[in-house]
C-alpha cells in the first residue's frame, strides 16, 4: 500500500514539475507584454489570470503532496530500505522541482523590475502630458487676457 502512495507521490511531483515549465512559459510572455513599447493592459491581466491558476494548481499538488506523505511518513521512516528506490525517485523530483522554482523566483524579479520600469515609464508619459496641457492652458489664458481692454484704461469722453 505504501508502494502505491510513493508512486502517487512521484506523479504528483512530475505534475507540478508540469506547472513549473508552464509557469516559465506565462513568465516569458509576461516578461515580453511588460517590455512591450505600447503596455497592453488586457494581455498583461490575462496573462496574470492564467498565472494565478498555475499557482493555484501547484498549491493543490503541494498540498496533496504533503498529506499523502503524511500518511506514510511513519511507515517509510521504520523501514527504510524496504522503499529506497521510491525515496530515492522522490528525492530527484523534489530536488528538480526546487532547480525550477528557483529558476521561476528569478524569472518572477526580472518581470517584477521590468513591471516598475514600465510603470516609471508611463507615470513619466502622464506628468509630461499633464505639463503640456497646463502650459497650453496657461498659454491659451495670456493669448486671450492680451485682445481684453480694462475698463479702466477706456476713454470716458464721448
Amino acid at each position: 500500500m505504501t508502494e502505491n502512495y510513493i508512486q502517487i507521490m512521484a506523479e504528483s511531483l512530475e505534475k507540478k514539475l508540469e506547472v513549473l515549465d508552464r509557469i516559465t512559459e506565462v513568465n516569458k510572455r509576461q516578461l515580453e507584454c511588460s517590455t512591450a513599447q505600447s503596455f497592453d493592459e488586457e494581455a498583461y491581466d490575462e496573462i496574470m489570470d492564467e498565472k494565478g491558476g498555475l499557482i493555484d494548481e501547484m498549491n493543490r499538488l503541494d498540498d496533496g503532496f504533503t498529506s499523502t506523505y503524511e500518511l506514510i511518513r511513519e511507515e517509510v521512516q521504520e523501514n527504510p530500505e524496504k522503499y529506497r528506490d521510491g525515496v530515492l525517485k522522490l528525492q530527484g523530483l523534489v530536488r528538480q522541482a526546487v532547480e525550477k522554482a528557483v529558476s521561476v523566483e528569478a524569472q518572477e524579479k526580472r518581470n517584477k523590475a521590468a513591471m516598475e520600469a514600465a510603470l516609471s515609464m508611463k507615470r513619466q508619459e502622464i506628468k509630461r502630458s499633464r505639463l503640456s496641457t497646463s502650459a497650453a492652458v496657461k498659454y491659451y489664458n495670456a493669448v486671450s487676457k492680451i485682445n481684453q481692454v480694462d475698463p479702466q484704461l477706456m476713454d470716458k469722453k464721448k
